[in-house]
């Protein structure tokens, strides 16, 4: 905020799930995630408010504190918009509830600028859970900060079979209430006029309670209780009486049986679907990176600018660029579960079995988030009330299959597995996700001996959203933004990595390079695990990112003469040889182990850092160094093992 240091600062309040994000990417034009399960948002995000112009128009219903349809006058540019993690109170009993509550406490330090506290908080208000989220609007009342109430999901409450009325919410609050609808953006004329009315021209001190009793927080419950009741002009603010089908839907995804085979049921879909939805998109980027290599090598003269841009540049992207496919499908469908409220589910289906190992279902949303990116994932973990479970989330986050490891496995099933046998690749992938499942129970139930920090007893709640189908366009955008970022960030590295390897694998001679000096120094580490030399050079240059393996070993073989596809790669792997000898590198067992130790180990060196900044060093370079020597002891016990039993 220091470029806009004179800005007066909104800061969006609500219950998880209640649509701050997406009323934020309105208010200010930007394209952030949004998800229906609690956590979502772990840290700030800040923006100028846009032209009210710039935003979308449509009717909603409005209080009578201000005049509804009035242009407002702020100067673009003169708010800033910050964005919240979801709180219900603020009491803060978590991380990720301690970052709100920066927000409204100590701004100047936080994000920079003048201010201590806020001009103004937007309290987001979900109408299908009037009761539980009006204690939130009692307490920053009360705590004297000026206050607009956005009333959102009023259309979900009246399908639903109840209405609740923003004028008599406004008049019982005395406070602004403007009905918004924050995935389609109606209503943000009104809003933005309300902020305009109620936005003062100094921040105002609060008092901000340290703690709140038993006593204080059941009567914050009764008081909305009565508030909400005198508000609803129709109908009861009671799904399970209002629509008992939605009851009888919970009652079979959330059965303690059904519920875990309806689940795996749907990871197994969602797995299958990665692993053969993308088959023809992958073939295609194969033929795109075939032909650019073809046309590149025609024109130039041997020679290592040839070498370079062919073998290094062309081959290493085309490796890993064929899986964006899959990695975008795996986004895709992410984000449909998501948006539907399914997800959400799935958070009380596991709890059971996470509180088993130490674990609730507060780190099940950290968790799949790793199956994205274990850097989101370790932030996620904020919203875990008890150090001890939070600790044990953060250890076990790099051992879910994250994005980055599709490549790798994409490679190593597709050598496995035969190309018109998509449903067992399908099966496969699912049993890899598994195991990581399984290596991450032992490990949280080991560390959790270790760890010695009491368990919080906290309990696991989760306030279950409605069923409701998919924003196709939400959720089509912000796959796309999650694709374009993974390429982004991994392109760069993958390029480097690349580059790099091509200039130590020729360099000062194809027959004597520095890479080979290096592999062959190193060599006894990997020949237990069944490897030689070139391949474990391309596991140290996984630690960089856990894709780089792929362009790595297309960079190694393409020095050997493979060509620049996955096709290309494979054959290379399947006729790669120990040096002088006709003994093959790669066979089941030693393939296995590969996928045993990238089950467990390398977690790249971002992910490190990271988990620096949220625990400390201790704990980083200790998980690293323990994964990276359980790994390899796991992988050659499985190749050792599989070869004791007859399998090559």
């Amino acid at each position: 905020m220091s470029d806009s240091a004179d800005a007066k600062v909104v800061v969006l309040l609500g219950a998880p799930n209640c649509g701050k994000t997406s009323l934020y990417n309105h208010l200010t034009g930007s394209r952030f995630k949004t998800v229906n399960y609690p956590g979502a948002t772990v840290e700030y995000s800040v923006g100028k408010l846009r032209s009210v112009g710039d935003a979308p128009q449509g009717s909603a219903k409005s209080a009578d504190c201000h005049t509804p349809g009035t242009k407002p006058q702020l100067e673009a540019g003169s708010v800033q918009i910050m964005d919240t993690p979801g709180i219900i109170s603020i009491v803060p009993r978590s991380q990720d509830e301690e970052v709100a509550l920066s927000a409204l406490t100590a701004l100047d330090s936080v994000v920079g600028g003048p201010h201590k506290s806020p001009h103004l908080l937007v309290v987001l208000l979900d109408a299908t859970q009037p009761a539980r989220h009006l204690p939130l609007v009692r307490e920053v009342i009360k705590a004297g900060f000026p206050t607009v109430v956005a009333l959102t999901m009023n259309d979900l409450a009246r399908r639903k079979g109840w209405d609740l009325d923003p004028n008599q919410l406004s008049r019982l609050l005395g406070i602004p209430v403007v009905e918004i609808d924050g995935r389609a953006g109606i209503g943000l004329p009104d809003l933005i006029s309300s902020i305009e009315v109620m936005l003062p021209e100094t921040p105002v001190t609060a008092r901000i309670p340290t703690t709140l009793s038993d006593e204080q927080i059941q009567d914050n419950f009764r008081w909305a209780d009565d508030i909400a009741a005198r508000s609803i002009r129709n109908g009861s603010a009671d799904p399970a009486k209002v629509n008992p089908g939605l009851g009888r839907i919970d009652q079979v995804v959330l059965h303690p049986v059904l519920g875990l085979v309806i689940f795996a049921a749907v990871m197994t879909g969602l797995f299958w679907s990665v692993f053969s939805a993308a088959g023809p998109f992958m073939d295609l980027t194969e033929t795109v990176f075939g032909w650019l290599g073809a046309q590149v090598g025609s024109v130039l003269p041997d020679g290592w600018l040839k070498g370079l841009l062919v073998d290094g540049i062309i081959a290493g992207l085309g490796a890993v660029f064929v899986f964006v496919p899959q990695i975008a499908i795996l986004f895709l469908a992410l984000g449909l579960l998501e948006d539907s409220g399914y997800l959400a589910r799935g958070a009380m289906i596991v709890d059971r079995l996470l509180s088993a190992i130490g674990l609730n279902g507060k780190s099940f949303v950290p968790l799949l988030s790793g199956a994205a990116c274990a850097i989101p994932a370790a932030m996620a973990a904020r919203t875990i009330p008890g150090r001890r479970e939070r600790y044990l989330t953060l250890l076990v986050i790099p051992l879910m299959s994250c994005s980055a490891r599709l490549p790798v496995w994409g490679l190593l099933l597709g050598f496995l597995v035969p190309p018109d046998r998509p449903l067992v690749g399908g099966l496969a992938l699912t049993g890899i996700y598994l195991a990581s499942l399984v290596f991450a129970s032992a490990v949280a139930v080991v560390g959790g001996k270790i760890l010695r920090i009491e368990p919080s007893h906290t309990g696991f709640q989760v306030e279950l959203p409605l069923w409701r189908p998919p924003t196709f366009r939400t959720v089509v955008v912000s796959s796309w933004d999650r694709t374009v970022s993974y390429v982004k960030r991994a392109g760069l590295t993958i390029l480097a990595v690349s580059v790099a390897f091509w200039v130590f694998m020729t360099f000062p001679s194809p027959e004597n390079s520095a890479m080979m000096m290096l592999g062959k120094l190193l060599d006894p580490l990997f020949a237990p695990m069944g490897l030689d030399w070139k391949v474990g050079v391309a596991l140290i240059a996984a630690f960089a990112a856990r894709e780089v393996f792929v362009s790595a070993l297309a960079v190694v073989y393409s020095v050997q003469g493979a060509e620049e596809s996955t096709d290309g790669l494979l054959s290379a792997m399947r006729n790669a040889t120990f040096d002088g000898t006709s003994i093959p590198v790669f066979t089941v067992s030693s393939v296995m182990g590969l996928i045993v130790f990238f089950l467990i180990a390398l977690q790249c060196l971002t992910t490190v850092a990271v988990m620096r900044k949220e625990v400390s060093n201790r704990f980083a370079f200790g998980q690293m160094a323990g994964f990276v020597l359980l790994a390899w002891l796991l992988a050659t016990a499985t190749v050792q093992g599989l070869r004791l039993v007859g399998v090559p």
